[in-house]
């Protein structure tokens, strides 16, 4: 009797666990709008972040790479710039081999060392897009799009085009 209750509760709890999962997967699926790449110009959003927690160890891009099965041995450039966007905080490069081919996903890109910035900074990704190599960056329709904005310092940004924001958010230190 014991072992059929046991046997009916792990049942009971890998079902739960199987549905919890599926139902995460499709909230963050059912955010994306759209996917875009930008040669020439950059993918920014501005950060929201609070008084307590201002130190980014790294950022996540929801997107996918596009051009040749083997990655290129090149990295993007990531800027943290201030609020008026008139000073680059920081820069930091990543590999385009973190990011794979087909469907969109979640990438996590660590920084070297912390970064501490404004609370209202702006992160600015430019993945040196072309005809051959780039990522599709995804943006969500679940805001106005009121954070988000395409440029690279020293350009003035433009509006995106769309009403979501770029699917890129800051990875805060614990």
């Amino acid at each position: 009797m014991r072992r059929t209750h046991a046997l009916k509760f792990s049942l009971f709890l890998w079902i739960g666990l199987s549905l919890s999962l599926s139902s995460t997967t499709a909230q963050a699926e059912a955010k994306v709008a759209g996917k875009k790449s930008l040669g020439g110009s950059g993918e920014m959003i501005q950060m929201n972040l609070t008084a307590e927690q201002r130190e980014l160890s790294g950022i996540r891009i929801h997107g996918s790479r596009y051009g040749t099965a083997k990655p290129p041995q090149e990295r993007f450039l990531i800027y943290i710039l201030n609020p008026d966007l008139t000073e680059v905080i920081a820069t930091e490069m990543a590999p385009y081999a973190l990011f794979e081919r087909g469907a969109e996903q979640w990438v996590e890109i660590k920084f070297p060392k912390p970064v501490t910035v404004p609370a209202d900074a702006w992160i600015a990704v430019d993945f040196r897009a072309g005809r051959t190599k780039g990522v599709y960056v995804s943006y969500d329709d679940s805001t106005k799009g009121n954070r988000s904005r395409i440029g690279l310092p020293g350009i003035e940004p433009k509006p995106t085009g769309f009403s979501g924001n770029w699917m890129i958010e800051p990875i805060l230190v614990p």
